[in-house]
């Protein structure tokens, strides 16, 4: 399975929406890890390794993250060892909720939420002004 290299709308995380979700996943470890520390200094340093590797997973796989907008379908690619490919119909989308928190706002990205019949697709850190393209085109609406 490989992901589409072209097409009308094409969303990638760029590398500032993948700074923000390397410090999102980061923080949760680095608040426990005095706790770690505190009961054993070997268990720290296995929990600071284990939290290590869970951010470099995220990474990994915010790299791999694509979501492409055709005429009939919205595809989103992403993983690596184990690449995942969710389709939506287009039509069925039935609302796009478009979050940005201030630190998403440095970065110029935001968390676009679809919702569809029977599920729900998170779109993280993508390009804000991409993510507004998506929208309008979900919507129908044509470019400005």
């Amino acid at each position: 399975m490989t992901a589409p290299s072209s097409g009308p709308l094409t969303l990638i995380i760029p590398p500032r929406g993948r700074a923000v979700l390397c410090v999102w996943t980061a923080v949760p470890g680095a608040a426990a890890a005095p706790f770690l520390f505190w009961q054993n200094l070997w268990a720290g340093l296995a929990f600071c390794a284990a939290w290590a590797g869970l951010v470099w997973a995220v990474q990994a796989r915010a790299c791999s993250f694509v979501a492409a907008l055709g005429s009939r379908t919205l595809r989103v690619y992403a993983g690596v060892v184990f690449p995942v490919e969710q389709m939506l119909p287009r039509g069925s989308v039935t609302s796009a909720l478009q979050l940005r928190t201030p630190l998403l706002r440095l970065a110029g990205a935001s968390l676009l939420v679809l919702s569809a019949p029977g599920t729900r697709v998170f779109l993280p850190a993508v390009d804000a002004a991409q993510a507004d393209a998506l929208v309008r085109a979900l919507r129908g609406e044509a470019a400005p």
